[in-house]
């Protein structure tokens, strides 16, 4: 295969990549060993791996691999570009000399499947070794690939002795039948297995651009090649493809190790012949390859998903039970530390119970109902259909019939995850969901720790509780409120507020919004989508424990109570905005903001701008002194997401308002009012002529007025 074909193969994968928004995800460069002749081992899900997988290599590395493929694959027009392109078929009469003689120079790399052949199912057992499971048989790893690492070491060693032996004959013949160029010489470098881990997620069925295609690379499409067609297509255009390489393990100092340990164990060996190390080896280092394979599979949420509907005891689960179960044993997933965990179980997941759609849940629960593996009854209960679940269908269907099934098979080797699963499920729903809602406030309380701890400043820095976002609960409660404070403030400004309603038998959750309670540099770093992250933490923990749940923010924190009520698909039972900033008296938030951040733009090329400005707030203990003007854009993009969202609000709603309030248009409280949806809704105006109507004098009336709508609508 010529260097120019090569390249130019490999560049038509690149187009085609972008064409087909492939998302190809490397880890694990550092073990690639660019001298050493490699031998890379991976496991086989898909046809394209063959082709595929060296283009990714060489990307990455400028490594060049030949790869080797079942001989049933080499026809028609598909069968002559792998020709071309280097790909060696099972069948070749020369097949293991030619892969030898190119490990043996290292003038090109190898990739070998030792499972043999595409495991569709992913149904593989440890036991001992690595036992594959075709439906129509068992079968073992194949061993080939480790023999053929070994022989490639242990040739080069030969051949170096007889060429410094001088036997001239046997280096000719060695050279002839390892197909050694006149000039080439063997490799100063230790041949290396390199084992590779492939995951894809997700993994979906359904009709796809590259099924139109097919008949373009083979004579004949039967049902076999549609199915690979329809499932590979899918996982080319739609699903992130992660590629894993583990450690390097060096044949040299593998086959010493071997010889010195075969020695050991009989004293009377004096030597050890080739041949008999590499059938000592060959089980051994097997496994030990298939092992490193395995365990770097990326745990996804598809994967946490089908552990939870194998194990589930009941034949109906609920959506918000099912949630839980993920939500838990995700947390358990990564708190193992020793897995490779995909960022749709990591520590966003709290956002799967925060009543809005998660694509990935929405995604894999769409692809269970409709292959029958869990029915519809009502409203958010599903039954699961055990023997659908069970259903293997035939080795070359499973993937398009039984989807899930085959993501359970490749979990399953994960005896840890499936313990942790089962362990979670045992506990009683009531134990559940308190155990999520600690886990999820204590989150919280992290982040802002690791915030103040990250901004922390002797002469700056405001007492730690001053931050700290809490939680006023009793478990005899069943009314919970998700109460935020206003901009470039803390959870102190509502704690007040937080403490009255407590007193009226109400849990309450006193959200922390991301870059306050700190130094106010930390607030010019964050985003009004991380704002509202944060109070979607309290709305997540507070759905757990309470069967009533509204939502209070005041002034900044009300457009995000206004926004989370738009956002939550009817399931807030009331909203109550105060001072909710909708528009401000200072117009500059509108008008001179956007030309600021364009100026700043300008002016960071002379390395001077126009930052913050300063000013005394209302209340200096809870409030920040400094504004970017960064901050002030962000407040204004949240003020206009929440405009463009309140038509969507159909929730009861309180709009509390002060008359002469200084810093929000006492005008935007009627906007609100006129704009939502909501049939049950009320604005009441005060007299004041403070903006912080939640402290001080007159607040208690403010306090009564919100008690008193939520119990009347209880």
């Amino acid at each position: 295969m010529s260097n120019l074909l090569y390249s130019s193969s490999h560049y038509l994968i690149k187009m085609v990549e972008s064409i087909l928004d492939t998302n190809i995800h490397v880890h694990g460069e550092e073990n690639l060993h660019q001298e050493s002749p490699t031998l890379f081992v991976a496991n086989h899900f898909t046809r394209f791996e063959t082709f595929v997988m060296p283009y990714v290599i060489y990307s990455h590395s400028n490594m060049e691999v030949r790869s080797l493929a079942d001989h049933s694959i080499f026809v028609g027009y598909f069968g002559k570009f792998l020709n071309k392109v280097g790909t060696l078929s099972t069948n070749h009469e020369s097949r293991n000399e030619i892969i030898l003689g190119d490990l043996i120079t290292g003038r090109k790399n190898w990739i070998i499947y030792p499972e043999g052949a595409m495991v569709k199912n992913k149904k593989i057992v440890k036991n001992g070794g690595f036992i594959l499971d075709f439906l129509d048989g068992k079968a073992k790893v194949h061993t080939g690939a480790a023999v053929m690492a070994m022989e490639a070491e242990l040739i080069k060693q030969d051949y170096k002795k007889a060429q410094q032996a001088g036997d001239i004959l046997k280096v000719r013949s060695m050279r002839e039948k390892y197909f050694m160029q006149a000039n080439e010489r063997v490799s100063y470098k230790n041949t290396v297995v390199v084992p590779i881990n492939i995951t894809y997620t997700p993994i979906r069925a359904g009709v796809n651009p590259l099924m139109n295609l097919g008949d373009k690379f083979v004579d004949k499409i039967d049902d076999r090649i549609k199915e690979e067609l329809e499932i590979e297509g899918n996982i080319l255009l739609n699903a992130e493809i992660h590629v894993r390489f583990d450690k390097a393990i060096d044949m040299s100092e593998y086959l010493y190790r071997s010889r010195k340990e075969m020695k050991c164990q009989d004293e009377e060996c004096s030597t050890v012949s080739d041949a008999q190390l590499i059938d000592y080896n060959r089980h051994n280092l097997t496994t030990q390859f298939m092992d490193a394979i395995y365990k770097n599979t990326l745990i996804n949420f598809d994967h946490i998903f089908s552990l939870v509907l194998e194990f589930y005891k009941e034949k109906f689960i609920g959506l918000n039970e099912l949630k839980r179960a993920i939500f838990l044993a995700a947390r358990d997933v990564v708190g193992l530390k020793i897995l490779h965990v995909h960022h749709s179980i990591k520590d966003e997941l709290y956002k799967l119970l925060t009543d809005e759609k998660d694509p990935w849940f929405e995604s894999v629960l769409s692809l269970s109902v409709k292959q029958g593996i869990l029915i519809h009854v009502e409203d958010e209960l599903y039954k699961i259909d055990e023997k659908a679940y069970a259903n293997e269908h035939d080795f070359h269907t499973i993937r398009i019939k039984n989807t899930l099934r085959v993501i359970f098979n490749e979990i399953s080797l994960f005896e840890s995850v499936g313990q942790s699963v089962k362990h979670n499920l045992c506990k009683s729903s009531h134990e559940i969901k308190e155990e999520v809602f600690h886990v999820v406030f204590n989150k919280d309380r992290k982040i802002f720790k690791q915030d103040y701890n990250t901004f922390y400043s002797v002469i700056s820095s405001k007492p730690k509780d001053i931050g700290t976002p809490f939680v006023l609960y009793k478990p005899e409660y069943s009314v919970g409120i998700v109460l935020s404070h206003g901009y470039k403030s803390s959870p102190s400004e509502i704690k007040e507020l937080a403490e009255y309603l407590h007193t009226k038998g109400m849990n309450v959750y006193g959200v922390r919004l991301k870059g306050h309670g700190t130094l106010s540099e930390d607030l010019r770093d964050s985003t009004w989508e991380q704002w509202y992250d944060s109070f979607n933490r309290g709305f997540a923990a507070m759905r757990q424990v309470n069967k009533k749940l509204f939502v209070i923010g005041f002034s900044t924190g009300g457009l995000l109570a206004i926004l989370a009520t738009a956002r939550k698909l009817n399931k807030v039972d009331g909203l109550v905005v105060i001072n909710a900033a909708l528009e401000l008296q200072d117009i500059r938030v509108n008008y001179v903001v956007p030309t600021l951040n364009k100026l700043n733009d300008f002016l960071s090329l002379f390395k001077a701008d126009l930052e913050y400005v300063e000013s005394e707030p209302e209340f200096p203990d809870f409030n920040y002194k400094r504004n970017y003007i960064k901050s002030l854009d962000q407040l204004r993009l949240l003020m206009q997401e929440c405009s463009e969202s309140l038509a969507l609000v159909t929730s009861p709603t309180l709009i509390l308002q002060g008359k002469d309030d200084p810093v929000v248009k006492p005008q935007s409280a009627q906007k609100i009012f006129d704009s939502i949806s909501s049939e049950d809704k009320q604005l009441e105006m005060f007299d004041s002529s403070r903006h912080v109507i939640v402290l001080g004098e007159g607040n208690k009336r403010i306090f009564k007025a919100v008690s008193n709508f939520i119990t009347s609508r209880l």
